[in-house]
């Protein structure tokens, strides 16, 4: 989803430009969905990439309370980015992104999906010590009310 908004700032390198990969329980558990983070160089779907896969070369899979990020490899214009040093990719565990997704459901009444929640949830930390007079543009791709279920199943809740 942010590639889309990433191609007007390419040229602009007085602007940062960062991704945001799923870390789920956190890289260091295994259970994540950050190839650019953690993954290593592949093929997979025609494309090579940076994916997800065990010592002999095998996709493995992801984990990522958020669906649209729950996947062993990414985009052939992210890994372009990645190698260039045009984009710096971080991450977000889903416990992050869970309470990005209730911060700004209700400080301004946006149910974000979880793929922007863990956006929200960087830019949060970003913001964290910046100069106020910087901006930081967050890409909001879809809206939360499909992940509702989700986000009240993991506490518990019944819809």
């Amino acid at each position: 989803n942010a590639i889309g908004l990433f191609h007007e700032f390419l040229n602009d390198r007085q602007i940062a430009i960062y991704g945001v990969e799923g870390a789920g329980d956190g890289i260091e558990t295994g259970r994540h969905a950050a190839p650019l983070n953690a993954g290593t160089p592949g093929v997979l779907h025609g494309n090579r990439t940076y994916l997800m896969s065990d010592e002999a070369g095998q996709i493995i899979e992801p984990f990522c309370i958020s669906a649209g990020l729950d996947y062993p490899g990414v985009g052939p214009e992210h890994a372009w980015l990645k190698e260039t040093g045009r984009a710096q990719y971080k991450t977000i565990t889903d416990a992050e992104a869970v309470a990005a997704f209730h911060d700004l459901t209700r400080i301004e009444g946006i149910i974000p999906a979880l793929e922007s929640a863990h956006a929200i949830a960087f830019a949060q930390k970003l913001a964290q010590g910046m100069d106020p007079e910087k901006i930081i543009l967050v890409n909001l791709s879809g809206r939360g009310d499909k992940d509702m279920h989700t986000v009240a199943a993991r506490e518990g809740l019944e819809v």
